[in-house]
């Protein structure tokens, strides 16, 4: 069966025209909507915070969730965890969350959490990030210019 060419020709046109349509709104998509996982670990005297961190993004709700160890030198190791769920919103190239609720665990006042921002601890609190990515499946989160997480697809 023959093909008429003018169908041929306007076929090639519309995919020509929807093909970068359709990738830009992918890759929106990614931008709006991603898991990932970040391995951090926070040194400080004879002290260490160990932690895996896992940021969800979707569509302007966010969820983070944090396991690890506190460890001092002389001490047991203690569990810590914390739950985080987040409203958030681009804006000038950022990142910008603020917490609904937070969960962080054990409930004292243990000297780590002075390195920790607001935005972890307390609910409605904000933080600003801005999330580079770096390759199909990895972001580089800064704070105020500096990177501080490498953030892998889970």
């Amino acid at each position: 069966m023959k093909m008429n060419k003018g169908v041929l020709i306007w076929s090639l046109i519309s995919m020509a025209i929807a093909a970068p349509l359709l990738a830009a709104g992918y890759i929106q998509h990614q931008r709006e909507n991603f898991s990932c996982e970040i391995h951090t670990a926070i040194v400080y005297d004879n002290s260490v915070l160990d932690m895996i961190l896992d940021f969800s993004l979707d569509n302007g709700n966010g969820n983070y969730e944090a396991v690890g160890e506190y460890k001092e030198d002389g001490a047991q190791p203690q569990s810590v965890s914390n739950k985080v769920t987040f409203k958030y919103w681009h804006e000038d190239g950022e990142v910008i969350m603020v917490s609904d609720e937070t969960n962080p665990l054990p409930k004292k006042n243990e000297l780590f959490r002075t390195f920790i921002p607001d935005f972890f601890q307390q609910r409605n609190r904000g933080i600003r990030f801005q999330i580079i990515p770096v390759n199909a499946t990895s972001y580089i989160f800064t704070y105020g210019g500096a990177p501080v997480f490498y953030c892998s697809q889970s």
